[in-house]
């Protein structure tokens, strides 16, 4: 560990988890450049080690900078010591949460999608007797494409009759913002029902999703659909015979080459030619939402987007992420690979857009409620309270001192 380091761990007290990283990061990285080449967010601010070794939470700066980062995990792709940054990142933006700094303006939106899609009225949970496989599209595919997430589970119920649905959110935005106790109890709430229930296997079309059960939800078997499609007898008409695209792997699926793979075969069973990329499967770029960037740093999360873009260099993009097609699909041509395989592409696929995708949500639960029949149904019975923060307490204290200043001098003449 360097002196600067050790200065800056010795003079203020930092949660262990945060220490940890600290030291494997600054040990372990050797400066080579690779990532800082990569990623813009390693060229504004240094290299991995140069921020683990000034890393001092005393700082505001240093509680800003880790949510500068998306995540996406790139930088770790291409290490050749085998250093994972982004576990660095993520232990500084819990730092900052613990430290009371975390509640920021630009995130609530975020936040308020993620409380509604585990709120009472949008969570919908239906298992039939029997049930021990569940389909979990996600919020994103839930609301952009409800009738192509009714077609999907349609299918699944023809391949496993007794499969099960479940509308939650998995709280992947709490878990990269850095709020660690929140994300923990809403997701193990979710987890042990479904173990109560007795749920096995999670099948996901969502690649975020899939990597929050992945890596919490050990006791089940998880798997995204992409999989159990590819391996299962559904062979769709070759509809897209000759087509050309380019394949977007989501950053979240950069680690897992099965979903990879599957999707590939996928488009293979279509006729479909895949346009090698640099970028792709393990190297992949983020789309641009990764990590909640664009909610502080628009600018930078866009040159990610564009960066997607122009190595496609024009040719139309396939992607098996909703919110990564979503991004991609505001500035070039972009389908969901399930709008390829469900449904004719002649076809226009109808897909909803923020406010709509709430009511289509909304939607998708009234017919499941009307047309599945369930042994089993829940809906989410609780929301936990969320700490305050320091940010959260100040902002609170100048509304009211505001309106106290605004008010008071109004009532003093009133009763005068």
């Amino acid at each position: 560990m360097t002196s600067q380091l050790q200065h800056t761990v010795e003079s203020s007290t930092i949660r262990p988890q945060l220490s940890q990283q600290l030291e494997v990061v600054s040990a372990n990285c050797i400066q080579c450049q690779i990532c800082v080449n990569e990623c813009q967010f390693l060229q504004h601010h240094g290299d991995p080690k140069t921020l683990a070794d000034s890393y001092n939470p005393a700082d505001e700066k240093y509680l800003n900078i880790p949510f500068e980062c998306s995540l996406c995990e790139l930088c770790t792709a291409v290490c050749p010591h085998g250093v994972t940054p982004p576990e660095l990142f993520l232990e500084m933006r819990r730092e900052a949460f613990v430290r009371g700094e975390n509640d920021r303006p630009e995130h609530r939106r975020l936040r308020s999608y993620e409380n509604k899609g585990t709120s009472k009225r949008f969570s919908w949970y239906a298992l039939p007797g029997n049930c021990d496989t569940i389909f979990f599209p996600g919020c994103a595919l839930a609301g952009t494409r409800s009738e192509l997430t009714l077609k999907v589970f349609a299918h699944l119920q023809k391949t496993i009759p007794t499969v099960g649905i479940v509308l939650d959110c998995c709280t992947k935005p709490s878990h990269d913002l850095g709020d660690e106790d929140y994300f923990t109890a809403m997701f193990n709430e979710m987890k042990n029902y479904l173990l109560d229930q007795g749920i096995k296997t999670i099948l996901l079309a969502c690649p975020n999703c899939d990597k929050v059960f992945k890596k919490y939800g050990t006791e089940f078997a998880v798997h995204t659909i992409y999989e159990i499609l590819n391996r299962s007898n559904f062979n769709p008409p070759p509809l897209l015979a000759g087509a050309t695209v380019v394949l977007h792997d989501p950053c979240t699926a950069r680690f897992n080459p099965t979903a990879q793979n599957s999707v590939r075969e996928l488009l293979k069973k279509q006729g479909v030619e895949i346009v090698p990329q640099q970028h792709s499967g393990k190297t992949t770029f983020c789309c641009g939402e990764g990590g909640a960037v664009n909610c502080l740093k628009p600018t930078r999360s866009g040159n990610w987007t564009e960066k997607r873009i122009d190595e496609a260099a024009g040719t139309p993009i396939v992607s098996y992420c909703a919110g990564c097609t979503q991004i991609l699909g505001q500035q070039t041509k972009t389908r969901h690979i399930l709008d390829l395989i469900f449904t004719n592409p002649a076809d226009e696929v109808k897909v909803a857009k923020t406010p709509l995708t709430y009511f289509k949500r909304l939607q998708l639960k009234k017919r499941l409620q009307s047309d599945l029949s369930a042994a089993t149904i829940r809906e989410r019975p609780l929301q936990l309270p969320r700490r305050e923060t320091s940010r959260g307490k100040n902002r609170r204290l100048i509304l009211v001192t505001t309106a106290a200043l605004i008010l008071l001098p109004g009532l003093f003449f009133w009763f005068h």
